[in-house]
């Protein structure tokens, strides 16, 4: 009751129970007390119930909240879990109770993320143990263990796994929690990026290490020059050139091998960004030489140079102008006006005859005029031949330069005079033309067509010498000629001399006695024998006489004798001139040869140095730097490919080609072609096809020759034929023979062009168009030529070409060419041609 009170009211308990005082009032006061304190009880333990529910209803509001952030939580881990790139499987640490044996196995996983390469083609559902059995089985051995272990005791694992279909897994399995977690990722594009990466690192480092030794050992002094023209690099040949112990020497010293002058040229031009390329004098070893310098500027604003001893070359071009001079000299004392027209149509040289000839002013000859305005002041002055159109006459002129054989024609000029007009290309290009005035030569050639017109009119006014024997033997008609060429007289021949006295007469006049003997039995034989004969007599006094002996129908023999003293002369002198002509033409060849030999070497240099511009070695080209740096490099390639075509024909035209002959697989010559060409067939978008039979067998022949062969063939198929065209490589043996072919669906060659596509430096296509220096066929002929075969050609406009090679197994059992059938060109029962390289 106490514990119920108020403490005033405890305070107070003495006074409120004194029992002086009124016991009523006293319990009445007391009862106050204690319902004071019941009420202040019941209020207190209100307010402790309220606050109590409030608390508990913000608990409640929180734990809501994070409910809905960990659900939020949750489905983001599942989308991203979804657009995992990798296989994820995940396993529960649950287990299952078998129902009927009690047994507790693992949970089946739960299957997220990229899962389209691992899943059962027959369900489309991504199961473990399906994937096991697509494993190669050693690594599906690893992979089963390794989830077992991390189920069991959370050891974590990486593993490479190899399909059965050839793609490679990369698995990690690790825990997460209470659950184990695999992770499989497919890295078969990786591997095989990695792996080129990898080689094509090594490709870079290889060609790096070789173009610096290539560089160093370079026979020819190359440097590089920082930005201020100070040298920070030389080669070996350099440090040779200025006598330095070695190249860091050079760079320590600051040696240089140019004077101060061509520097200081040099420098100029690569401050202003351009290439400097003249020749210069230098001291090289003590010996004073000529160089051709070439310095090229860098994106840093440094260059880099090299130096080639052209000093032969040099030299070469000395001789060879004073050669032109003297030949200028000479021509100028020639009585023939002889002018040369450069490869621009302007004129190069005249003489003095030709100013003579047609009464130029010297003035306007040394401004080198063109061919064209030569053609329009002479035609302003009437100096040249009339014609009825003159433009198409002067473009018919012009048109001389592009064609490769020479022409010879009369002009008959308004003045009366007549001019033969020989024009040849020059070997430097342009046109040479040799002018001759005829036109006494005509007015003789023409008596004597009208001489000898007169005398046909009777026998007796014959030129040549005739005579008729009978089959007696008896001499029944002659001409002036016949006495006059065997030096008889008029009395001798009359009364038909026998044939026997004849011969006795002119005894003096032969000394071969079995010509005559032959002519005899004809006259006086009555078999079958008495067929016509020809045939020439050289007689002891100088003179030459063609004779024909004839059988008449009415048994008598006509012979006929013609005095070709003259011409036998003339004879001998056009082939002492043939003589000089194959002369000039082998020196020519020599020449050609000796050029490209000496070609190869700088193209062997511009090559080298174009790969270094290309593989940006002492620095970065900008877009167009490099694209003209591929242009040259190309154009390098090509020209070289040109020389040594150049050398292979100026060699087999010499007579010095060898074959290294030997058995060669015939079918592994053509594959190995065809996988050659196959890449550039593929970039030009043309299909190439194989048509070899499996039994070509071994052949005797030069494999390389036969490789380029092949090689000219589907190369010039490519160039001449369009994108989506089929290009045909195949061969069969047959007999003695074995047959190489390219065909293709092209355009085709068109008639007037097939019989000169074999000849050198002709190039044709369906279109004029001149696409290459027109050797890979000759070479083609030659080669097969070389082989003891022939080359037979099918072509026709829009219907596709085909060349074959027509090889024989014993050289000695096949011609080199098809009797009756041009050299290089057509079988007798083919048609057409090829289109020329």
């Amino acid at each position: 009751m106490a514990a119920l009170l108020p403490a005033s009211a405890q305070a107070q308990g003495t006074t409120l129970l004194d029992p002086g005082l009124d016991p009523s009032a006293s319990v009445s006061t007391l009862l106050a007390s204690v319902a004071a304190g019941a009420v202040a009880v019941a209020i207190g333990a209100l307010w402790a119930a309220g606050r109590a529910h409030r608390r508990s209803r913000r608990d409640m509001a929180a734990r809501a909240e994070r409910m809905t952030e960990l659900e939020t939580k949750l489905d983001s881990a599942e989308s991203i879990l979804s657009a995992e790139p990798d296989a994820v499987f995940i396993w529960s640490p649950e287990r299952t109770v078998a129902p009927t044996t009690g047994a507790r196995t693992w949970s089946r996983p739960r299957v997220v993320g990229s899962t389209a390469g691992l899943a059962d083609p027959s369900s489309g559902a991504v199961d473990f143990d399906f994937v096991l059995t697509r494993l190669e089985p050693e690594d599906a051995e690893a992979l089963r263990n390794g989830v077992s272990r991390l189920r069991e005791r959370g050891a974590r694992f990486s593993l490479n796994l190899q399909m059965r279909d050839g793609r490679t897994y990369e698995a990690e399995g690790r825990p997460a929690g209470a659950q184990a977690v695999l992770w499989m990722r497919d890295i078969t594009g990786e591997r095989e990026e990695e792996s080129r990466l990898v080689e094509t690192a090594r490709k870079a480092e290889r060609e790096r290490t070789l173009l610096s030794q290539v560089t160093d050992a370079a026979p020819f002094p190359a440097w590089r020059r920082s930005a201020d023209g100070a040298l920070i690099w030389v080669n070996g040949a350099f440090a040779s050139a200025v006598e330095a112990k070695d190249t860091d020497s050079v760079i320590d010293e600051a040696r240089e091998l140019l004077n101060a002058d061509t520097l200081a040229a040099a420098a100029a031009r690569i401050t202003r960004g351009e290439r400097y390329h003249e020749r210069a004098n230098a001291v090289v070893n003590g010996e004073r030489l000529v160089l051709d310098i070439i310095e090229l500027p860098l994106a840093d604003g440094g260059s880099a140079g090299f130096a080639l001893d052209i000093t032969p070359l040099a030299e070469a071009e000395n001789d060879l102008k004073r050669h032109l001079e003297a030949h200028q000299d000479t021509l100028n004392r020639l009585a023939s006006a002889v002018a040369i027209f450069g490869p621009d149509r302007r004129l190069r040289f005249y003489n003095r005859a030709f100013q003579k000839l047609w009464g130029l002013e010297e003035s306007f000859l040394d401004t080198e005029p063109g061919e064209g305005e030569v053609l329009e002041t002479l035609r302003e002055s009437r100096r040249l031949p009339e014609q009825a159109d003159f433009r198409a006459w002067k473009q018919q002129r012009l048109d001389l330069y592009t064609r490769a054989e020479p022409t010879d024609e009369l002009w008959h000029l308004p003045d009366g005079r007549t001019l033969r007009v020989i024009g040849q290309p020059h070997p430097f290009g342009g046109l040479l033309y040799l002018y001759e005035n005829v036109t006494d030569q005509l007015k003789l050639e023409s008596s004597l067509t009208t001489a000898q017109h007169v005398q046909l009119e009777t026998l007796n006014k014959l030129y040549e010498g005739v005579a008729v024997f009978g089959s007696d033997g008896r001499l029944k008609l002659h001409n002036p000629a016949y006495q006059r060429i065997w030096h008889l007289e008029p009395g001798q021949l009359s009364g038909e001399p026998h044939i026997d006295q004849i011969i006795e007469w002119c005894q003096g006049l032969y000394d071969n006695a079995d010509e005559w003997a032959e002519i005899k039995s004809r006259i006086t034989s009555v078999t079958d024998e008495r067929g016509t004969r020809t045939g020439r007599l050289q007689r002891p006094d100088g003179s030459v006489v063609d004779y024909a002996a004839v059988p008449l129908p009415d048994g008598n023999m006509l012979l006929t004798y013609v005095d070709v003293t003259d011409a036998a002369l003339i004879e001998r002198a056009l082939r002492d001139r043939n003589d000089a002509l194959e002369t000039a033409d082998r020196l020519k060849s020599e020449f050609i040869s000796h050029v490209s030999y000496q070609l190869r070497t700088p193209l062997t240099n511009i090559i080298g140095f174009g790969e270094i511009l290309n593989t940006e070695l002492f620095g970065p080209l900008n877009e167009k730097q490099g694209e003209y740096a591929g242009g040259v490099l190309k154009s390098a390639t090509e020209l070289l490919d040109l020389v040594n075509d150049i050398i292979d024909l100026a060699t087999i035209e010499a007579g010095a080609m060898a074959l290294d002959v030997d058995d060669v697989d015939l079918n592994h010559i053509v594959e190995q072609v065809f996988e050659m060409t196959g890449p550039r067939a593929k970039q030009g978008k043309r299909v190439l096809a194989l048509e070899a039979a499996p039994n070509l067998g071994t052949l005797a022949a030069d494999s390389r020759r036969l490789k380029q062969i092949l090689f000219n063939l589907l190369s010039n198929a490519i160039s001449f034929t369009n994108p989506g065209d089929t290009i045909t490589l195949g061969g069969e043996r047959e007999g003695q023979e074995v047959r190489l072919w390219v065909r293709d669906t092209g355009d085709g060659i068109k008639p007037e062009h097939q019989a000169t596509v074999f000849d050198r430096f002709e190039a044709r296509g369906t279109s004029e168009k001149r696409r290459g220096a027109g050797l890979g066929l000759t070479l083609v002929r030659s080669f097969v030529e070389l082989h003891g075969g022939w080359v037979s050609l099918e072509s026709a406009p829009r219907e596709g070409t085909k060349v074959t090679c027509h090889l024989p197994t014993d050289p000695k059992a096949i011609p080199a060419s098809p009797e009756g059938g041009p050299q290089g060109g057509s079988h007798p029962e083919t048609t057409g041609s090829a289109a020329a390289s």
